[in-house]
């Protein structure tokens, strides 16, 4: 049975998430799209439907995140790493964007209103906290 693909991270863009993409298929990592195809038809959809995800199978993803760190200049020390979930104590979570509050309201009145909000999700189990 082949692996369950994972998404390793989210971009607003279709040329952003190829990057990453091709980053990952460097270090023999198999990477795909998924909602790459909608959101190059129409960018504006890039917020509503959560951006351009990049997956990569399970037995991959270590490996992915740890090439991903690399090209972000972030090493095992940085404050993004050490964040611990207060749930399980893992250290293995990751930071998530929310613009959909946002977008929401430029949509309806013009003007983005709302602020971007940002939150840790633990990978271990799953739980959500504030950054």
């Amino acid at each position: 049975m082949p692996d369950q693909l994972v998404t390793v991270g989210t971009y607003s863009t279709d040329y952003e998430a190829n990057l990453v993409r091709a980053e990952l298929e460097a270090f023999n990592i198999d990477a795909v799209l998924a909602d790459d195809n909608a959101i190059h038809m129409n960018w504006l959809w890039s917020n509503a439907i959560g951006g351009v995800k990049v997956r990569v199978p399970e037995s991959e993803l270590a490996e992915a995140r740890r090439v991903m760190n690399l090209a972000n200049g972030d090493g095992a020390d940085s404050p993004e790493a050490a964040m611990i979930c207060p749930l399980c104590g893992s250290h293995n979570s990751h930071s998530v964007v929310d613009k959909r509050g946002t977008f929401l309201s430029w949509l309806l009145l013009g003007v983005p209103v709302i602020p971007v909000s940002a939150k840790r999700i633990c990978d271990d189990c799953g739980s959500e906290w504030k950054a």
